[in-house]
């Protein structure tokens, strides 16, 4: 009995090669649209949480009482916006909804401010400065303890950071929200 000597010819070492190269290929794309969005997701998701606690850092700091009466002092704005209706401080309010947009009226005015790529924050007379945003950040303030009769007051803000510029989202932008609590 004779082996078969018959060898793999060149046409069918071409076909196997070049078959060998597309699945390379395709995989390979594969891999680097995941390291991608994995890369970005995490980076979006860190600069949220950053740009949250920096919205809880500066509620923190405001004047208690200046900053709650039913007409704040002008250093309570920290929305960056200067219409009237824009200066709330700390007064119960707001809303963690994410509509997106400036409001013009309803239970966001002066809890919503928006962020360019780099984290600055957009300012101006109204919301039309605002223009196309990176970030919008949204927070709401509730009165655990209202303060009053020598007993002091008890305030949760809690703070919702949104990117608008992140790709591949899927079904939402990535988000953060923080919450904290300030006493008097």
């Amino acid at each position: 009995m004779k082996r078969s000597e018959q060898g793999v010819s060149l046409i069918e070492a071409m076909i196997a090669i070049l078959l060998a190269l597309f699945v390379m290929t395709s995989l390979g794309g594969v891999v680097f649209m995941a390291t991608a969005q994995n890369k970005n997701q995490g980076v979006e998701m860190s600069r949220v949480t950053v740009y949250a606690q920096d919205k809880i850092e500066t509620l923190m700091n405001l004047d208690w009482f200046g900053c709650t009466a039913s007409t704040p002092d002008a250093g309570c704005n920290t929305t960056g916006i200067t219409a009237t209706a824009w200066n709330q401080g700390l007064k119960t309010g707001g809303t963690l909804d994410s509509s997106e947009g400036c409001p013009s009226s309803g239970t966001s005015v002066g809890y919503i401010d928006f962020l360019d790529s780099g984290g600055n924050q957009y300012t101006g007379a109204d919301c039309s400065v605002v223009g196309a945003f990176a970030y919008q950040r949204q927070w709401q303030i509730t009165d655990v303890i209202a303060s009053g009769a020598g007993a002091p007051g008890l305030k949760r803000i809690d703070v919702i950071v949104w990117s608008k510029n992140a790709v591949n989202t899927g079904s939402a932008p990535p988000s953060a929200m923080l919450t904290t609590y300030l006493s008097e």
